[in-house]
């Protein structure tokens, strides 16, 4: 039986204003507290089949890539100030840079960071008397992504890769 367990220590999720960083050490993003869930990233593609009249087999022909929305869990702090930031940009509409960090290990030196442009296109929040307050938040992406590999050994620790 597998275990579902969240090991938030190897994930920090930053939020930037700024949308022109064209690197994932930007010094202007700010950590997001309390991840609940490990975000998935990745890119899809539209994949068309078509009939091959001369072969036995279909052929497949391969679209575009884009990036899907990315599912973002925050364990609610009532008044934080990241977490109501974040509630405002779904309000507004605004488009954000979010970075992405997973790391490999809990010194928090390397990791691969993925740094996307995008807006809040959902939030709500949940949880009850006998289960955590949680908001969830849709991220739309809105472009590419940056991706990199990061290593703060160099620099002297963990922090804001």
């Amino acid at each position: 039986m597998a275990n579902d367990i969240f090991a938030g220590l190897y994930v920090d999720v930053f939020l930037s204003d700024k949308t022109d960083n064209t690197s994932v050490q930007g010094t202007d993003f700010v950590l997001i507290p309390e991840l609940s869930a490990f975000p998935e990233t990745g890119i899809e593609r539209t994949v068309i089949d078509v009939p091959n009249f001369s072969s036995d087999t279909n052929r497949k022909l391969v679209g575009r890539a884009s990036i899907p929305d990315i599912a973002l869990s925050l364990n609610y702090i009532p008044g934080d100030l990241m977490h109501e930031k974040i509630r405002a940009l779904g309000d507004s509409g605004t488009k954000s840079q979010f970075k992405i960090v997973y790391y490999t290990d809990a010194t928090k030196t390397i990791g691969l960071a993925s740094v996307y442009n995008g807006f809040i296109s959902s939030a709500n929040l949940s949880g009850g008397a006998d289960a955590v307050v949680t908001q969830n938040f849709t991220l739309a992406i809105d472009k590419r992504v940056i991706s990199q590999v990061v290593d703060t050994s160099m620099s002297g620790g963990s922090g804001n890769p």
